[in-house]
């Protein structure tokens, strides 16, 4: 238990860490990419507001995900931090979509753009975004909402690389599309891995069978245990992408109630070892169901 509360602490610093790092940056490249007349700065600005918000999000969803079980929530509020990194996600692909519009608004009309502000500025903000990104991301292996956080602070660390490289190029050839045409594949890049926290945002939402769960070699495993007849009405979800639970029907042949119990012992704990589930409920049964088939 001081692990997993030790755990939360330390993912609760890191995105508090990153509010001020992201709240810092927004004044610091929206002042400098106002004066540069750079919109890479300035999109990039408007980027880490988005992500500073996006970060106090995540700290209440963080916070909120501790809090524990009662009548009226019996599962506790683990699911605030799947919200979060939906809601997170989204916002980031809303914002990009006026980015992408203002960057071909810029590479249709140039502008003459400052680029030695540009590269130092830049630079700065490359150094206190990774800087941030890497604190986040021990935490965000198993926590979608951390992740998101962390995917945020890497989408600020790729924009600042690029906008350093940005800005040499156009301090030395004047090639002042640059500015724009770097934003898209930062896009690209950004969008694609919001995709992949949406779709498993929504699908943990949705009850949906987490990815690395396999019924069929999970049914052969449970059948393979001597008279087990039948594992058939099987359940499985997650309440935060870590958490697995899941409930099954078991029937056996006829025997006495404290062997049942060791038959339903021993399929617990393959499919708590094995498989990583959390949370079980095994229900044993010698008469055959209406239907037993793998899902009902």
């Amino acid at each position: 238990m001081s692990d997993c509360h030790n755990k939360h602490d330390n993912a609760a610093k890191a995105l508090w860490l990153n509010v001020i790092v992201n709240f810092l940056m927004v004044a610091f490249e929206l002042t400098f990419g106002i004066i540069a007349g750079s919109f890479a700065l300035i999109s990039d600005s408007l980027h880490n507001l988005e992500d500073a918000g996006g970060m106090v999000l995540s700290l209440f969803a963080h916070k909120t995900a501790k809090k524990a079980r009662n009548e009226r929530k019996t599962y506790g509020y683990k699911r605030a931090g799947i919200i979060a990194a939906l809601v997170n996600s989204i916002v980031l692909l809303v914002i990009f979509v006026f980015l992408g519009y203002e960057a071909v608004m810029r590479l249709l009309h140039p502008e003459m753009i400052n680029g030695d502000i540009i590269i130092w500025v830049a630079s700065i903000a490359f150094a206190g975004n990774l800087i941030g990104a890497l604190f986040l991301h021990g935490h965000s292996h198993n926590d979608l909402n951390v992740k998101a956080a962390f995917i945020h602070m890497l989408s600020d660390s790729m924009d600042s690389a690029a906008v350093v490289i940005v800005g040499i190029l156009i301090g030395m050839y004047r090639w002042y599309f640059l500015d724009a045409l770097v934003t898209f594949g930062i896009i690209a890049y950004i969008s694609y891995e919001s995709f992949k926290v949406i779709s498993s945002s929504i699908n943990i939402l949705m009850e949906g069978v987490p990815n690395d769960i396999n019924f069929f070699q999970m049914k052969e495993d449970i059948e393979s245990i001597t008279d087990v007849v039948s594992f058939h009405h099987v359940h499985a979800w997650s309440l935060d992408g870590e958490e697995i639970f899941m409930e099954c029907h078991l029937r056996v042949n006829p025997m006495s109630t404290k062997k049942a119990d060791l038959i339903r012992d021993k399929a617990t704990e393959i499919l708590k070892s094995k498989y990583g589930i959390s949370h079980l409920n095994v229900q044993v049964e010698e008469e055959p169901c209406y239907n037993e088939s793998l899902i009902v």
